[in-house]
C-alpha cells in the first residue's frame, strides 16, 4: 500500500481509529496469571510502594539507631570535659587561690609592707615570710581563709622585730 504525502483527513481519522481500537484490546488481554496491563500496573505500583515504605521505616530505624549513637557520643564527651575539667581546675583552682591571697594581703593595710610568699596545693595554703608583729601574723592566716576554695591554711610567718637605731 502506498501511503499518499498528505493523507486526507478521512485517512488520518481511520488511522486514529485503528490505534485506538488496537490499543483497547491489548489492553484487555490477559497475562498467563489472567491480568489484564491495568491490573499489571497496578501490582507494579503496589509493589514499589511496599518497597518504599520498607524502605522508609529501615532508614526510620537507622536513623533512631545513629540518633542513639550521637546521643551516647555526646554523654561520652561531657563527661570527659567533665573529667579534664576537674583535673585542669584543680591546678587553675590553685593558681586562682594564690592569686587571690596575695592581692588581699597587698590590699590590705596591716599587711602591705610585709613579704609574703603564698604557695597553694589542693586548697591548701602555705604561707611563708616574715611580717613586724603577731597582730600581722594572724590577719595574714584570716587573709588567706576568707579566700574562696581554700581549705586549710599553713601559716609559717614569723615576726621580724624592728631594728632599733
Amino acid at each position: 500500500m502506498k501511503i499518499p504525502k498528505n493523507p486526507s483527513p478521512q485517512m488520518m481519522r481511520a488511522l486514529a481509529a485503528a490505534i485506538i481500537a488496537l490499543s483497547l484490546a491489548a489492553c484487555s488481554k490477559e497475562d498467563e496469571a489472567g491480568r489484564t496491563p491495568g491490573k499489571q500496573l497496578d501490582d507494579g505500583i503496589a509493589k514499589v510502594e511496599r518497597q518504599s515504605d520498607a524502605l522508609r521505616a529501615n532508614m526510620e530505624r537507622e536513623a533512631a539507631a545513629a540518633a542513639l549513637a550521637a546521643s551516647a557520643a555526646v554523654r561520652d564527651v561531657k563527661q570527659a570535659s567533665l573529667d579534664i575539667r576537674e583535673q585542669v581546675g584543680a591546678d587553675l583552682g590553685d593558681a586562682g587561690i594564690v592569686t587571690l591571697v596575695k592581692a588581699r594581703l597587698a590590699a590590705d593595710s596591716v599587711m602591705s609592707a610585709a613579704s609574703i610568699n603564698v604557695d597553694a596545693s589542693q586548697g591548701r595554703v602555705v604561707l611563708r615570710g616574715t611580717v613586724a608583729d603577731f597582730v600581722a601574723v594572724g590577719r595574714a592566716r584570716e587573709i588567706a581563709l576568707g579566700v574562696k576554695g581554700v581549705i586549710s591554711v599553713d601559716n609559717q610567718v614569723t615576726v621580724k622585730p624592728k631594728a632599733r637605731p
